[in-house]
């Protein structure tokens, strides 16, 4: 086993001779050293003032490229006074100012390196770069070329100044209403003139630059050729002397070997040499011991193949190097002597060692890099809230399967899954407590499929799962049912329980279709015959119900353009003070004249914008109208009139009605009290809290409030005295069995007189008949609404139905 003790092996160190003689032969060594240091110094300085040449001419090309963009975004500014050409404008036009304050710094008369180096910094030139480009402006800028180069440079910074000056004046313009066309093509003019003088001078100064390069390049070359002659007759003359005192010659390789292994030893990376026959190691740094925990003594009888984690990256590498001589940053997994696994990137070529063919290997850990990378390919391709698959990685897998399917003449399932109502949800509780409950439905979706089936996020509250390998629709139906049975347990969140279902689409693969879009989107049709048919269900896709849900999907496409295509209409329909048969006021109701399916009642379109969200543009739309027509029925002298608006639960719970309702108030000029604003019971029952925090915000703009078709949510009047209401509407559904119906009858009479109590109006809804008008008049009800009175009419017909008595008095 080869020798080893952390240091270069003894093999390579000579043995010590005695020291030089003569002290003649010392004078011309250290003569030789001194002409050495002086033409390596000369060299140096040489190269380094090549170098900040080449780096004017890269600052150059710099600033040419931005003087161009400069020009060009600020005459697209001039043009379109889009914002984001100015930004552009001042992005590029910043470099050649830099370079200009730059150049006024080092022309000072004590230069201020500070702002010297900021202003090249500015000009985007290398940091590195900057030194050597300031101490050959400063010792260089009276010299022939140099010269001619900053006058080029001073002219064209006059021209930058020029075109920032029309920059200031263009934004002044803009500011103040402008330009106007002439002022445009002026201002074009200029800046035309101006890109046309600095074209020339942009030439001359890049070659200008390339002059003053060549013409260096050729003095240093000669420069060199001159001393390199001189070092040969130099070296000629002294190698007689030097030869015949081999003790100097000992010492000067006995200093280059101490030298040799400082370097090797203070290297930043672990070193290795492995001797080829049997993969011993021979040699290794002290970063190579920390590298892979061992001693000197444990490396000693250790071989390089013990620390590859995967023998086949290993013999690759072995293969690269045997047919091209070396590798460089090639990439394999590594362990240490205690077994932990990391990344590293070897570079590694073949040497003659102590005779025997060995590989010196340098190698640098990037374990920490490997992470970073895996870390964003995971973000790639999972859903950041679940930490399921996302859309990509569900799509990556789906063709898989279909590709392993055709092959093996298999079948898979895709199961679309969209929970029910989460928007309502999300809407109510918040989007914090929305996302948590996606990660709890996630877990348990995860929890109920088997560990070869594929469980993702769509985006939203849609999620897949893709099964392969299962016997067939009834393995499906089975699958379904366990996904839905274990959403249906309440989910837990801020201490509050939630319940939740969900509606499951599936198609299977080859019955369903044979590509992806056309599974996934039969899955979702399926999906959605699932929520027809009354939600918390799942459907197989079938043909037949293609159509149905292209219907669907027609009449929500047209539903969301309804409003840009003004296919939105409001009728009104009176309330009746049954003891005087007048008005006392109209509620207002959204109509859709859809072009395809004629008039279109809120029952049909109303849940379907709650659920796809159009339902607040509706509800704002149909705010703002009945505003302005009830000012234009005041302006007719209907000055007591109220109106009142139907407004949905996303709409109160939506943080921004109150602003909508007070810019409707403040846009039509009526008075707070004269709009009334009607919500459901069932959405007071389900949200007490956030309903009370809703209509007292609403209240304090000093708006009525109602509560519609009371009586069919379940609750009493003494949940509804918590909230600030005015006037509670009697279901119609209690007024229909009067007064045939005792129990009916008993309903309405005390729902009218706890109202009266409590001091809120009673409107009876859906009186269609005399005999109903005069029970619910009987049980205590001053108003009512229904078809007996008027059916919603357009709202140039409320003022004349206003001024005339709708019924007889009831006494």
């Amino acid at each position: 086993m080869a020798q080893q003790d952390g240091s270069i092996p003894r093999a390579l160190t000579p043995s010590v001779s005695a020291p030089p003689r003569g002290r003649r032969l010392v004078l011309i060594v250290w003569l030789f050293v001194a002409i050495t240091v002086a033409v390596l110094g000369l060299a140096i300085q040489s190269m380094e003032l090549l170098a900040a040449g080449r780096s004017y001419i890269a600052g150059e090309s710099i600033w040419s490229k931005s003087q161009k963009e400069a020009v060009i975004h600020l005459a697209r500014y001039v043009r379109d006074r889009d914002a984001a050409d100015l930004a552009a404008y001042e992005k590029a036009i910043a470099v050649p100012l830099g370079d200009r304050d730059a150049r006024l710094g080092l022309e000072s008369a004590t230069p201020d390196l500070a702002r010297v180096r900021d202003g090249f910094l500015r000009g985007r030139n290398h940091p590195d770069d900057i030194a050597g480009m300031i101490r050959l402006f400063q010792w260089f800028h009276d010299a022939g070329p140099m010269a001619e180069v900053i006058r080029l440079w001073s002219e064209a910074d006059k021209a930058i100044v020029e075109l920032t000056v029309i920059a200031a004046r263009v934004r002044e313009s803009v500011a103040a209403g402008g330009p106007d066309d002439g002022e445009v093509q002026r201002y074009l003019r200029e800046i035309r003139q101006i890109n046309d003088r600095l074209v020339p001078i942009t030439d001359s100064f890049s070659a200008t630059l390339g002059d003053a390069q060549r013409t260096a390049q050729r003095a240093i070359i000669t420069l060199m050729l001159a001393v390199s002659a001189l070092f040969l007759v130099a070296g000629v003359g002294i190698s007689r002397r030097l030869l015949r005192q081999r003790d100097v010659m000992e010492g000067s390789l006995r200093e280059s070997e101490a030298q040799l292994r400082q370097l090797v030893e203070s290297a930043p990376l672990p070193l290795l040499i492995v001797r080829r026959r049997d993969e011993a190691i021979v040699y290794a740094n002290s970063r190579a011991h920390q590298q892979f925990g061992v001693t000197a003594a444990q490396a000693r009888t250790s071989k390089a193949s013990e620390f590859y984690a995967d023998t086949t990256m290993r013999d690759a590498m072995i293969a690269a190097i045997d047919r091209d001589g070396a590798i460089r940053d090639f990439e394999v997994e590594m362990r240490d002597r205690h077994g932990q696994r990391f990344w590293a990137v070897i570079s590694s070529q073949r040497i003659r060692y102590q005779g025997d063919s060995c590989l010196l290997t340098a190698l640098h850990n990037i374990d920490d890099r490997k992470r970073l990378q895996d870390d964003m390919r995971f973000r790639a391709f999972h859903d950041a809230l679940t930490g399921l698959p996302n859309r990509a990685s569900f799509l990556d897998a789906l063709d898989r399967a279909l590709k392993v399917a055709k092959r093996n003449e298999e079948r898979f399932s895709v199961l679309f899954i969209d929970l029910d109502r989460f928007k309502v949800i999300n809407d109510t509780l918040g989007h914090f407590a929305g996302d948590r409950l996606l990660q709890l439905v996630a877990e348990r979706l995860r929890e109920g499929v088997r560990e070869s089936d594929l469980v993702a996020r769509l985006g939203g509250d849609e999620f897949v799962i893709l099964a392969t390998g299962h016997g067939g629709p009834e393995d499906m139906s089975r699958l379904a049912e366990k996904m839905l049975h274990h959403l249906e347990n309440p989910f837990s969140i801020d201490g509050r329980e939630v319940g939740l279902t969900a509606s499951i689409g599936i198609a299977s693969y080859p019955d369903d279709g044979d590509d992806l879009d056309e599974l996934v989107k039969n899955a979702d049709i399926a999906m959605y015959q699932a929520k027809e048919e009354g939600r918390n269900a799942f459907s197989f896709y079938a043909p037949s119900i293609n159509k149905l849900t292209l219907q669907r999907f027609d009449f929500e496409a047209r539903l969301r353009g309804a409003l840009e295509r003004d296919e939105f209409m409001v009728q009104y329909q009176p309330v009746v003070d049954l003891a005087t048969g007048r008005l006392r006021n109209v509620e207002a109701l959204v109509r859709w004249r859809d072009p395809k399916s004629g008039l279109v009642m809120p029952a049909e379109f109303i849940p379907i914008a709650e659920e796809t969200g159009s339902i607040l543009a509706i509800g704002r739309w149909v705010l703002e109208r009945a505003c302005r027509d009830l000012k234009e029925w005041q302006s007719a002298g209907l000055l007591d009139m109220r109106v009142a608006v139907n407004v949905s639960a996303r709409q109160v719970l939506h943080h921004h009605l109150v602003n909508e309702v007070y810019e409707a108030l403040q846009n039509s000029g009526i008075l707070p009290d004269q709009l009334e604003l009607e919500i459901t019971e069932t959405m007071m029952v389900h949200d007490p809290a956030g309903a009370e925090r809703a209509l007292r915000s609403l209240k304090a703009l000093g708006v009525r409030l109602a509560v519609d078709d009371f009586g069919t949510g379940y609750s009493s009047l003494s949940l509804v005295r918590r909230f600030p209401l005015d006037t509670v509407k009697i279901d119609r559904s209690f007024v229909s069995g009067c007064p045939s119906d005792p129990e009916s009858m008993a309903i309405v009479q005390a729902v009218a007189t706890l109202g009266r109590m409590l001091g809120l109006a009673v409107i009876a809804e859906g009186v269609e008949t005399s005999p109903q008008r005069l029970a619910v008049a009987a049980a205590g009800c001053p108003f009512a609404q229904g078809y007996l009175f008027s059916r919603p009419v357009d709202a140039h017909r409320i003022p004349h139905i206003a001024r005339a008595a709708l019924g007889t008095t009831v006494q």
